[in-house]
């Protein structure tokens, strides 16, 4: 599909492919997986002063749908301006998924994008697998799952897709 962007530049419009348009990006959460969620969480509110979100955006659509792989406890943190989310750990989430990368193993971190079909797209380019849960925990949120040349777990997030 083609999409287009319109822009004042020098007190002009012009009209921009989206194409010509670098993706945005954003780090947005790191996420740790534990066995003791409430030992993790009281840890480190109590040591850093992390606050709690309570928001509908921040709710784990997962365990709530039979289509669903994971149905574990997520507490959603934040110092402010950075958000943490502390899970409870499921080794067996990528199987139930049908998915290679599993993000609820070990934990990763996050990458908001405003084009997460151009992500993917530039993956393809570089020759770099990964892992579209499409929208899976959060509502409204595409998720994709990669893998750094380390092994270290990656999602890239564009919200407001679905």
């Amino acid at each position: 599909m083609f999409r287009a962007r319109w822009f004042l530049s020098a007190g002009q419009l012009q009209h921009v492919n989206e194409s010509e348009i670098a993706m945005q990006f954003k780090f947005h959460h790191m996420n740790i997986c534990t066995d003791n969620l409430s030992r993790l969480t009281k840890f480190y509110k109590t040591l850093f002063d992390l606050g709690t979100i309570n928001d509908e955006a921040h709710t784990v659509i997962s365990r709530e749908r039979d289509d669903r792989a994971y149905t574990g406890k997520v507490d959603f943190l934040t110092d402010g301006d950075i958000e943490f989310h502390w899970s409870e750990r499921d080794l067996d989430t990528g199987f139930k998924m049908k998915q290679f990368v599993n993000p609820m193993g070990h934990g990763h971190f996050c990458f908001r994008t405003d084009d997460i079909q151009g992500f993917m797209r530039k993956c393809d380019q570089l020759g770099i697998r990964y892992s579209d849960y499409g929208c899976w925990a959060i509502p409204g949120w595409h998720q994709v799952f990669l893998h750094d040349p380390d092994g270290h777990v990656i999602e890239v997030h564009q919200p407001n897709v679905f």
